[in-house]
């Protein structure tokens, strides 16, 4: 009879984890940015930590560039925004001080 042994457990997947961390933030703040609508500073730092992340964390590339991604697209839309909002009112800016 043969007796076969439970595998040893690793520690390699808590190592991935603390390999994707600002990969990760990215991610998150890339989603949030979505959720919360038009916001301008947590596009910038889904932004940034995806960049940060997507050079230093091999590992979690995937959530970097969706990271980036997500507040690239949301920063347009602020951008957009802000831009079409002042060429529908600035036509109406003199009516103000009558």
């Amino acid at each position: 009879m043969t007796t076969t042994e439970a595998p040893a457990a690793t520690a390699a997947p808590a190592a991935l984890a603390s390999d994707r961390t600002l990969s990760t933030l990215a991610l998150i703040a890339g989603v949030i940015s979505v959720l919360a609508g038009q916001t301008f500073f947590v596009p910038i730092a889904a932004i940034v930590l995806g960049y940060l992340g997507y050079r230093r964390e091999p590992a979690g590339r995937a959530f970097a560039i969706w990271g980036v991604v997500l507040g690239s697209v949301m920063l347009f839309g602020w951008a957009l925004l802000a831009i079409l909002g002042v060429l529908f009112f600035a036509p109406f800016i003199p009516f103000a001080f009558l």
